[in-house]
């Protein structure tokens, strides 16, 4: 097996790896309160639906083409369940932080996107995903759980 094919198979693992970790983390975390379980998990999921709608308004409009970009909707995943998985869970943060920016440096070099593709889109994932995990927080609080 070429190296490319060693480093395609690494991109291609990041991703499901990292909703793996985003499905595990209520699991790991202390306390196990159920609301704030299905909190995480339906704001966590928000997040990554409103990836895949841009990704559908992109395909149709075709926003990033216009600025000459193509919308990285594997960046944008990737930065989206960092994160959400951050936000709930703050000691996961910086190892897929470290692990996220791995993962576009791979991007970049095995050419699938330039910078400014992998910024703008994680970008906006990462808005989304902080403003959905904002509405956690809140929902968290009013109804009174950790």
């Amino acid at each position: 097996m070429n190296t490319y094919r060693i480093l395609d198979a690494i991109a291609d693992s990041v991703n499901p790896l990292l909703a793996i970790v985003a499905l595990a983390v209520p699991f790991v975390r202390r306390p196990r309160i159920l609301r704030a379980t299905i909190a995480y998990y339906l704001c966590t999921g928000a997040a990554m639906a409103f990836v895949y709608l841009v990704r559908a308004i992109d395909d149709h409009y075709r926003i990033w083409a216009s600025f000459g970009l193509d919308y990285s909707t594997h960046s944008a995943f990737a930065a989206s369940l960092v994160v959400s998985v951050g936000a709930f869970h703050r000691r996961w943060l910086v190892p897929l932080v470290i692990a996220v920016l791995l993962y576009f440096s791979l991007e970049l070099f095995m050419r699938y996107h330039g910078i400014p593709d992998i910024l703008t889109s994680a970008a906006l994932a990462s808005a989304a995903a902080f403003a959905a995990s904002r509405l956690r927080v809140n929902m968290s609080h009013d109804l009174n759980i950790k």
